[in-house]
């Protein structure tokens, strides 16, 4: 999550933590354990083969990621997908 915060203020974004001072920004950037039960208007989900593996339920873990938008979702990934999206 840090590595990918440093990237977005490399290129200028301005991003906040659901933990942290409110500043203005808007982007929020949160690990997958903590969406549950909430819903955005924009989703990006980071490598979602990652949050697939990092936990025995990784599957359900994201698929829980992949339906908190409510208008746009985008899937940013390097690695391949997990199978069940393929």
């Amino acid at each position: 999550m840090d590595g990918l915060r440093s990237a977005l203020t490399e290129a200028g974004v301005q991003t906040v933590t659901p933990d942290g001072p409110a500043t203005g920004a808007r982007v929020t950037v949160m690990p997958a354990t903590l969406v549950k039960g909430l819903e955005y208007d924009h989703v990006i989900a980071v490598e979602p083969a990652a949050i697939a593996t990092a936990e025995p339920r990784g599957l359900n873990r994201l698929y829980v990621v992949l339906t908190r938008a409510v208008s746009r979702l985008s899937v940013l990934h390097a690695t391949p997908l997990p199978a069940p999206l393929g």
